[in-house]
């Protein structure tokens, strides 16, 4: 069950310039992983491979408009928009790009985005209510919104590019064909599938928000301390002691089957 553990990644809101590269390097591990992941497991169990796909995209009514334009990450996949608390105080226009960059970075991937302030009770009780269910399938709060003047709470499959809207021309870039032209390939956002759009939303963030270019991230995001969190490290380390459980159950399991052969 180890492969199947839900992914929890945090940006922090009040650094713009750190949070392309935050979540590119975030989402390019989740799906280096979940690729590998999948392959080894369709050698096991192809029921079992085919099972967490499908469990990912049932996320998405068989009418949903985007459903075949999306790029689903098979995992689930939780993006948490910290320090809310300062980056309610920004410019309503920076706000605007930020909230529907996220949003369309989530929809795509097929993440839910919760915006979160440790500082603010209702947006802790609303982020725990989130990670509750996430880990225990408690009952989840559906509300969503989407005012980028207002903390953004989105769930997968339930947004819309029609409702994000199309990115407006970055600054400085009037020939987005030529610029396509000449990205690398490999992006570690995903497949070429509605490339072009995920592109767009990617040369307006940078244009309006450079990222500072030493900004690495470290092996394991979750054990460095410049992106901690108290309620999502506290259901994490929930999530960590189950699975560590299960783990020792299963070896307990498999060393009872080999003592009665």
């Amino acid at each position: 069950k180890q492969w199947y553990q839900r992914r929890v990644r945090v940006v922090d809101l009040s650094k713009p310039e750190t949070i392309w590269t935050t979540l590119e390097s975030l989402l390019a591990a989740i799906r280096q992983r979940v690729k590998k992941v999948i392959h080894e497991l369709k050698v096991e169990s192809p029921s079992a491979a085919n099972n967490l796909v499908a469990e990912c995209l049932a996320r998405y009514d068989a009418d949903h408009p985007d459903k075949d334009s999306l790029d689903i990450i098979p995992v689930p996949i939780t993006i948490i928009g910290s320090k809310y608390d300062v980056f309610q105080n920004f410019d309503s226009e920076k706000k605007k790009i930020i909230s529907r960059t996220l949003r369309y970075v989530a929809h795509h991937h097929g993440a839910h985005l919760c915006y979160f302030s440790s500082k603010i009770e209702t947006l802790v009780m609303r982020a725990r209510g989130l990670l509750g269910h996430l880990v225990f399938k408690t009952q989840l709060n559906k509300t969503t919104c989407t005012d980028h003047n207002k903390p953004i709470y989105m769930l997968a499959g339930m947004d819309a590019v029609s409702q994000i809207g199309s990115p407006p021309p970055a600054p400085g870039s009037s020939n987005l064909s030529h610029y396509l032209s000449h990205m690398h390939g490999g992006d570690p956002f995903g497949t070429d599938i509605d490339r072009s759009l995920l592109e767009q939303w990617k040369q307006l963030y940078l244009s309006s928000f450079p990222q500072e270019s030493e900004a690495v991230m470290p092996d394991d995001p979750t054990k460095d301390k410049k992106y901690n969190e108290p309620i999502v490290d506290s259901v994490r380390l929930q999530k960590d002691e189950e699975l560590e459980r299960f783990r020792k159950a299963q070896e307990r399991k498999m060393r009872q089957s080999a003592a009665q052969q």
